[in-house]
């Protein structure tokens, strides 16, 4: 099973960064956009697991504790590919997102789940493959509160991806 952590967000997130996407959408000439329910923010990347290692990785998220913060997204972007990019929504600079990330990439790590290595930088995925002439435009910045994480299940389903929360932890234990 094909596997990853991420932040997931409530419905007006969820409304906010549709209307960006959706914004890109009526740009693009062409591109794979993001279904409304598979916006998320992926904190790693776990690819190909067993189960023992889908345990392994709830493990981990238990170890992890934080208190709820805010993130807020201010830009759009993208990764170039040869001949369609990868659109984002970007956050803007956070210790507290970064600081669970590291957290979370070191308990993973622990519990020998192989991992990416390259510098983690937080998005959202709008689309893919978008062929366009003109860009996403500017972002009217906004917040979010992460309070959890979720460890996501990731299968395509014909054509489009279909992901799935397999377990949560909330951020702050007593």
């Amino acid at each position: 099973m094909r596997l990853f952590t991420a932040v997931l967000f409530d419905d007006d997130t969820l409304d906010r960064i549709s209307l960006i996407r959706d914004r890109l959408h009526d740009e693009a000439v062409a591109g794979s956009f993001a279904r409304r329910d598979n916006l998320h923010l992926t904190l790693d990347f776990l690819g190909e697991c067993s189960v023992q290692q889908m345990h392994s990785a709830q493990a981990a998220m238990d170890e992890i504790s934080f208190e709820p913060f805010e993130i807020t997204f201010d830009r759009t972007g993208f990764f170039t590919g040869d001949s369609s990019d990868t659109w984002w929504l970007g956050v803007k600079e956070n210790r507290s997102l970064m600081n669970l990330q590291a957290a979370l990439h070191e308990a993973l790590l622990e519990r020998g789940l192989r991992l990416e290595k390259r510098r983690y930088r937080p998005h959202v995925t709008l689309a893919r493959r978008v062929v366009t002439s003109s860009p996403a435009g500017p972002v009217e910045p906004f917040k979010t509160t992460v309070s959890a994480i979720s460890l996501m299940l990731s299968e395509r389903h014909g054509n489009s991806m279909v992901y799935t929360n397999l377990y949560t932890v909330n951020g702050y234990k007593n």
